[in-house]
């Protein structure tokens, strides 16, 4: 006679697990061309980074450009 083997069904988890909300700081410090393409560059790598983690919610991106005569922030 063969044995019959049951199988119990998984668990069923109906609370979702939550997301880390993450944001991400980027920053250039001089007013030089290279600096500003260094800014997008960034801005476009963490962006890209969070929203491609499945355990993250991208929040947005805090930024702030130094420049000589006074300190700008701003939200990208």
């Amino acid at each position: 006679m063969k044995k019959i083997r049951t199988i119990e069904k998984a668990p069923v988890f109906h609370e979702q697990l939550k997301k880390h909300r993450v944001c991400a700081y980027v920053r250039v410090s001089t007013n030089q061309s290279e600096q500003q393409e260094s800014f997008s560059a960034q801005v476009q790598h963490y962006t890209f980074y969070i929203n491609n983690n499945p355990e993250w919610t991208f929040a947005g991106i805090y930024s702030d450009q130094v420049r000589p005569d006074r300190v700008l922030f701003r939200v990208a």
